[in-house]
């Protein structure tokens, strides 16, 4: 990978390649089942199991959905390196379960009150050209502005989070 140290515009791909492959090396020793790290002409492989989890976490990483179209970026930057598409495709199915694996792992080593997503939204109860003339809960609501839609609204903010339980929270 040292070829990406050549473009100016790369230090953040370097960035992220260095520290994934720390963080899914580590990964790879502790939760890769004995099965999957002894089968059968291991050592032949081309690319290792660890490069390539390193490589689906940085498909995730850079929100590319197709395979396909992740191969190609892979096949610029590798060039003959890389395995072919279908032994690519193959192995990183594989290597889907041990994903799964990490997954649950972490999930289970968070206590699930210590993450919360949150999000607020604003709670219209009436058209912005109203806003000045609306009497319905005139002591409890107020003109607000929704920075998203750059609109000025009147109406509650309404703010929720949700657990990793699944318990969801409101407050108006």
């Amino acid at each position: 990978m040292s070829h990406l140290q050549y473009t100016a515009k790369s230090h953040h791909l370097q960035w992220n390649i260095k520290q994934l492959s720390q963080i899914s090396s580590q990964f790879y020793r502790t939760y890769c089942p004995d099965s999957l790290k002894h089968r059968r002409n291991i050592g032949l492989a081309k690319v290792s199991d660890e490069s390539l989890l390193v490589l689906l976490l940085l498909q995730v990483e850079l929100g590319i959905t197709s395979q396909r179209r992740f191969y190609r970026i892979c096949h610029l930057f590798f060039g003959r390196n890389l395995l072919e598409r279908s032994r690519f495709n193959r192995r990183t199915r594989q290597l889907i379960c041990l994903v799964q694996l990490i997954r649950q792992a972490l999930s289970e080593a968070i206590s699930p009150d210590t993450i919360v997503i949150m999000d607020s939204f604003p709670l219209p109860l009436c058209q912005p050209i109203r806003n000045h003339r609306a009497k319905i809960f005139n002591d409890v609501a107020d003109i607000g502005y929704n920075a998203t839609k750059t609109l000025w609204c009147y109406g509650f903010k309404v703010i929720c989070w949700s657990l990793c339980r699944g318990l969801f929270s409101t407050m108006l």
